[in-house]
């Protein structure tokens, strides 16, 4: 998954990234379904009206390509998982594409729109107001 992973950030990174809804543009969810769409899994596995259901409303389907895999002290996500924050980062809470080597206090993560208006872009987070992440299943590299 690594090489996947280096080729999508390569390619994307600086870039504004529009998938979904062209009335709001250039939001997180962008950036995670061209990630999703890279890993050869559905839209539909993903689909929901807010960063945060993804976690928190997780379908049948979307056990079938993911394991979701709670926050917790000792968790830290891998390449390519996709993490997602709660409601109370912001109303739809957030989501973006870990890319590993974290630790127990801090990970690096590609996202969108966050700060809001920014393009596809590198950057350190902390796992405040994280729910967990989702690890992709089966991935075909």
């Amino acid at each position: 998954m690594k090489n996947k992973l280096d080729r999508f950030v390569n390619n994307l990174n600086g870039q504004f990234v529009e998938i979904s809804y062209k009335d709001a543009i250039y939001q997180c969810y962008d950036l995670f379904y061209a990630w999703v769409f890279c890993l050869d899994i559905p839209k539909s596995a993903v689909q929901h009206q807010y960063a945060y259901q993804i976690f928190t409303e997780a379908t049948d389907l979307t056990r079938q390509y993911f394991d979701l895999i709670p926050n917790t002290p000792d968790g830290i996500p891998q390449d390519g998982d996709v993490v997602v924050w709660s409601n109370k980062y912001g109303s739809a809470g957030h989501v973006g594409i870990a890319l590993g080597g974290g630790t127990t206090s801090k990970f690096m993560v590609f996202e969108q729109n966050n700060p809001l208006g920014t393009n596809a872009h590198l950057q350190e987070r902390s796992y405040t107001n994280v729910l967990g992440w989702l690890r992709p299943k089966n991935v075909i590299i």
